[in-house]
């Protein structure tokens, strides 16, 4: 975490949040790695030795409306600024497993996700989804570049609940990262959120790696405007504390 906070502010960024992953999926590599109380405790070390940085409590939640009653009690008893849901399961089948693509079609393969997403967004009880379209960054290698359009529907379903729920919407940069080459979500899709009166929308890294951090923020940006979206929104304690205009 250290090394991330120095490459944050060698690179002038003034707020980073840390958003370890809480996965409970009983096949999940992850399963009883995330221990709270040592993160804040590393959390409170970092903010000690790098005062000009505004460092985040923060933590993503994978399928958090399927394992609700071991996530929550986590969620409640720590101070979180940030929770991030995500979905990298769909039943018990992992989206960075090949054998997931290679028995369905492309469009079964990633209606089946947005359909989990949607059921995510549904129950809600997190503030950023991440990476809506995450099965793209494996599946771009097996059945070639992502279509959004194709997917239309699906996602419009998806930022329709977002916005009644107040989720906020992540442009995640580490797809550019991946064989898609594409941002999660793409232009098109933030477009169609735009259109619909979304207006919650953050960034992302996902850096997993100080050499990522923030990296492709300016690509994120100007898709953003591409998109008619015009401000990013400042999250603490569980809610928004501001808007940043993308306008130069």
């Amino acid at each position: 975490m250290a090394e991330m906070c120095a490459q944050a502010v060698a690179l002038g960024v003034q707020e980073i949040c840390f958003t370890d992953h809480f996965n409970n999926h009983l096949l999940d590599m992850d399963l009883g790695y995330y221990k709270p109380e040592r993160y804040f405790q590393l959390l409170e070390t970092c903010r000690q030795q790098f005062p000009q940085l505004n460092i985040l409590a923060g933590v993503e939640v994978g399928e958090p409306h399927r394992w609700g009653r071991k996530i929550r009690p986590v969620i409640d008893a720590y101070p979180y600024d940030i929770v991030l849901g995500s979905v990298h399961w769909v039943g018990g089948e992992n989206m960075f497993n090949r054998d997931y693509f290679n028995t369905r079609t492309v469009q079964v393969a990633y209606r089946e996700y947005f359909a989990e997403v949607l059921r995510l967004c549904e129950a809600g009880g997190f503030d950023i989804l991440a990476h809506v379209d995450l099965p793209k960054r494996l599946g771009s290698s097996i059945f070639g570049t992502f279509d959004t359009a194709a997917y239309e529907a699906d996602l419009r379903r998806i930022w329709e609940v977002c916005i009644k729920n107040g989720i906020t919407v992540e442009i995640n940069t580490k797809g550019l990262r991946s064989p898609a080459n594409q941002l999660h979500p793409t232009v098109e899709a933030l477009r169609w959120y735009a259109e619909m009166g979304g207006a919650r929308l953050t960034f992302g890294s996902d850096a997993h790696h100080p050499s990522s951090i923030a990296e492709e923020f300016e690509t994120a940006r100007q898709t953003a405007l591409q998109a008619g979206l015009q401000y990013i929104c400042r999250i603490q304690k569980r809610g928004i504390v501001g808007w940043v205009s993308l306008v130069d």
